[in-house]
C-alpha cells in the first residue's frame, strides 16, 4: 500500500513539482495550498503517514501550523518534514527545538527529498 503524504505549500509550481514527483515514486499524495487548507483537509481525509511542511506561506505559517499540529492529540504523532527556503541556522535549530521530524532546505535534488521521506518513514 502506499504512503500517503500531504503537501503543504503556497506556491503551485512547487506543490505541482512535489506532487509529482511523489506519485512518481508510489506515494498516495494529498495537497493543500497553505495552513488553514491543511488543518481543513485533516479533518476531512484520512490521515496522512507524513506531512512535508512549507514554512514561510500567508495566514498560517509553517511554525504555526506545526504547533497546531503537536497540541492536536489525533495528529500529533503524524511525522513533519519542513521543507523551506529558510537555511539559517537558527531556523534550523528552531525546528529541531519543535521537534520538528526532518528539515530540507529548497532548493532540494528530488533524490533528497525521497530520501528524507523514506528516512523520516522508518527507512523502507
Amino acid at each position: 500500500m502506499a504512503h500517503r503524504v500531504l503537501v503543504v505549500e503556497d506556491e503551485p509550481e512547487n506543490r505541482l513539482f512535489i506532487g509529482l514527483m511523489l506519485r512518481t515514486e508510489g506515494f498516495d499524495v494529498l495537497e493543500a495550498e497553505d495552513g488553514p487548507s491543511a488543518l481543513a483537509l485533516l479533518e476531512r481525509e484520512p490521515l496522512p503517514e507524513l506531512i512535508l511542511l512549507d514554512v514561510m506561506m500567508p495566514g498560517l505559517n509553517g511554525w504555526q501550523v506545526f504547533e497546531r499540529l503537536r497540541k492536536e492529540e489525533r495528529w500529533a504523532s503524524i511525522p513533519v518534514v519542513m521543507l523551506t527556503a529558510l537555511a539559517q541556522r537558527a531556523d534550523v535549530e528552531r525546528a529541531v527545538q519543535l521537534g520538528v521530524d526532518g528539515y530540507l532546505t529548497k532548493p532540494f535534488e528530488p533524490a533528497d527529498l525521497i530520501h528524507t521521506i523514506e528516512e523520516t518513514l522508518g527507512g523502507e
